[in-house]
Order: structure tokens, then C-alpha cells, then sequence
């Protein structure tokens, strides 16, 4: 997947430079054009997210939409494929910001090296779990059965999940521990990569369940090769339901010397998912569709409403949501603490 004519990959990083503006939401495109900055007055930011995935969705809109540039900001993101890589970025200051799940915000804090969240983007857990369709029937198992009975099923299952220690990894552990199994011995998670390489995966049964954000999870179903098991961004397992998957952070260093830009940044962001939880699905659909130009257009619309139910509106993130990752983390065994939420995150720099 690629967007619009400005993307282009360097080494594991992939770089597509968006175009947005702060005027409101729906003003004539004269008054638009009238307040357009001279890009050489325009503020370069870079930001990481770790796939070309929906659940940075606001990232999208705010580039289509021109959301940025009218803050003052030519933001240029990098798509690292896989998290890890992303944060790695932000601490060795390549970017100035990343838009990622907030893990390594708890895990970096135990060992005193502090990033702090700034702004919550999806407050839903955007890991979905899809079955192959053999897998399915053998176990007699339906998107529509109980949540208990999908986690019994769980048994003798291979996960796909991105690369190991992350988030997607990290829940396919906490499913088969849920379910009363051993990791690796009675059902097993395996790192499969992101999108066409992890679709691959379930093609040739290296994984006969897989851990996908949207839309790669739309686009397994749609090709037959898998079924839905839990949508978790529908809120279909209530464990998951307030769980802070996505957020936007910072060093404190940058935020303490660009407040002003950081909120403005921010304020984008913010504008952008207050406008994907009131515009039609269709709508948004739209404005975004050149940066996932090769997906089919049934399985972009079921992407696209899918991550909207979990957009935050307005960034602000809460301790409940935190506190259901952490569980997820503190059971896997990837936290070995839990982590207070005023010590990585806070609220103050949203719009009021």
C-alpha cells in the first residue's frame, strides 16, 4: 500500500510527505487557498508509525484534508514496518514525534528513559484476530460464537502476528494465556511481517490465525483465506473494549523547548478525529483513499468503519484505557511493573 505521489522508502523507512491546513472544517476552498502558508514559512515535522495501517488514521485525514499546514506544519511521515524501529527513531532524535501503540512508553519509563504521551488516537484495542477459514471449521468456530468459545479454540492455533515484543505479538500471547494454554506449546505466535508479507503467511499456512490490524484484517477475509474471529476495534471481547492502542508521543526535551508547535501539531491531529467520528464513512473513505490506492474498495469501506468506532474524538486518553494494555503486558510478561499513567501520559496539551 503506498500513498499519494510522495511516497518513497529509505532502507526499512518509508517517507510520505503530507499536505494539510488550520482553517475549519468545511470552509469554501477560496478562503481555503487564501489561508495556505508559503511552504518555505511551513515547519517541518517528521512523525513515525510502524505499518501503512488505519489505526493511524488521523494522520491520513489531516494530510487530505490540509489540516496540518494550516497549523503551520509540513509533516513528512515514516513508515518503519513494524514498531520498534519507529521509537528507536524518536530517541535518537531522527523524528520529532511518533504516532504508535504506547508500550514502549511503559517499558522505557521502568528503565528510566522517559517519552511522554501527548494524545490518544484510538482508545479501542485495533488488533483484530481472523482465522483461516480450514482452522474454522475444524473447531466449528464463528465470529458469532461466544468469546468463551473462541478462546477454547485458541488450542493448536499458529498466530501471525507482526514481529515479536510487539503489540500484535504481545496479544496473541495474552489470548492463549486467556485461554488456559501454554505459549509456543499449545498454540504458538510466530512474526509474519506486516501486510502483503503477513497475508502471504496465511496463504501458505504458516499461520492459521493471524493478529491484524485494519485493513490488512479486512483484506484476509475479503480474499477468502480467513475469517473474522474477534473485532476488537467493534468492541466484540469487553476486555479490550477501553484500551488505549494508539498514541501520539514526544521526548520531553522537544516539548519543553516547541510547546507551542507540539500543540498545534496536536490540535491537527485532534481536528482530524473529531472529523472521522462525525463524517460519513464514505466521506472519509474518500479523502484518504490515494494513500491505500491498491486496496479493493469493499475492504477499504470495511477498514475505514471499522478503526472509525475507535478513534478517540478528542485525544484525550485515560487511566482505564492504560491500565487495559498494561494488564495485557503485565500478563505476557513484557511488563514487569505497572506504570503509573500521570508518569507517561498527559491531557494538558490538547486543545481545551
Amino acid at each position: 500500500m503506498s500513498g499519494p505521489s510522495h511516497t518513497n522508502w529509505l532502507s526499512r523507512r518509508g517517507f510520505a510527505l503530507g499536505a494539510t491546513s488550520l482553517a475549519a472544517i468545511g470552509a469554501p476552498a477560496v478562503v481555503r487557498a487564501q489561508s495556505l502558508t508559503n511552504a518555505q514559512s511551513l515547519t517541518k515535522v517528521k512523525v513515525t508509525q510502524p505499518a501503512e495501517s488505519l489505526s493511524y488514521m488521523p494522520l491520513y485525514v489531516g494530510r487530505a484534508k490540509g489540516f496540518f499546514k494550516e497549523a503551520g506544519i509540513d509533516l513528512e511521515v515514516v513508515v518503519t514496518r513494524g514498531d520498534g524501529p519507529d521509537v528507536q527513531a524518536l530517541m535518537a532524535k531522527e523524528v520529532e514525534l511518533v504516532a504508535t501503540p504506547p508500550h514502549h512508553l511503559f517499558t522505557l519509563y521502568l528503565q528510566n528513559r522517559k517519552l511522554l504521551g501527548i494524545c490518544g488516537i484510538l482508545g479501542r484495542c485495533g488488533t483484530n484476530v481472523v482465522i483461516g477459514k480450514a482452522a474454522a471449521a475444524e473447531r466449528h468456530i464463528s465470529e458469532d460464537s461466544p468469546i468463551e468459545e473462541k478462546l477454547k479454540a485458541m488450542k493448536g492455533l499458529t498466530f501471525g502476528a507482526s514481529t515479536p515484543g510487539s503489540l500484535t505479538y504481545n496479544i496473541g500471547l495474552y489470548y492463549i494465556l486467556r485461554a488456559g494454554l501454554k505459549p509456543q506449546v499449545d498454540a504458538k505466535v510466530v512474526g509474519t511481517g506486516t501486510g502483503i508479507a503477513a497475508i502471504a503467511a496465511m496463504k501458505n499456512r504458516i499461520a492459521d490465525a493471524s493478529l491484524f490490524p485494519s485493513p490488512t484484517a479486512d483484506e484476509a477475509v475479503h480474499l477468502g483465506i480467513a475469517d473474522w474471529l474477534i473485532n476488537n476495534t467493534r468492541g466484540q471481547d469487553p476486555e479490550l473494549k477501553e484500551f488505549l492502542h494508539a498514541v501520539i508521543y514526544v521526548r520531553p526535551d522537544y516539548l519543553a523547548d516547541n510547546t507551542d508547535l507540539c500543540k498545534r501539531m496536536i490540535a491537527a491531529i485532534v481536528r482530524s478525529q473529531a472529523y472521522i467520528r462525525s463524517a460519513a464513512v464514505d466521506e472519509i473513505a474518500a479523502s484518504i483513499r490515494p494513500f491505500f490506492a491498491s486496496l479493493d474498495d469493499k475492504v477499504f469501506i470495511s477498514a475505514v468503519g471499522n478503526v472509525r468506532e475507535a478513534v478517540i474524538p478528542d485525544g484525550r486518553m485515560s487511566p482505564a484505557g492504560s491500565e487495559a494494555y498494561q494488564k495485557v503486558l503485565l500478563q505476557t510478561g513484557h511488563l514487569k511493573a505497572p506504570v503509573a499513567f500521570d508518569a507517561v501520559f498527559t491531557n494538558q496539551y490538547l486543545p481545551a
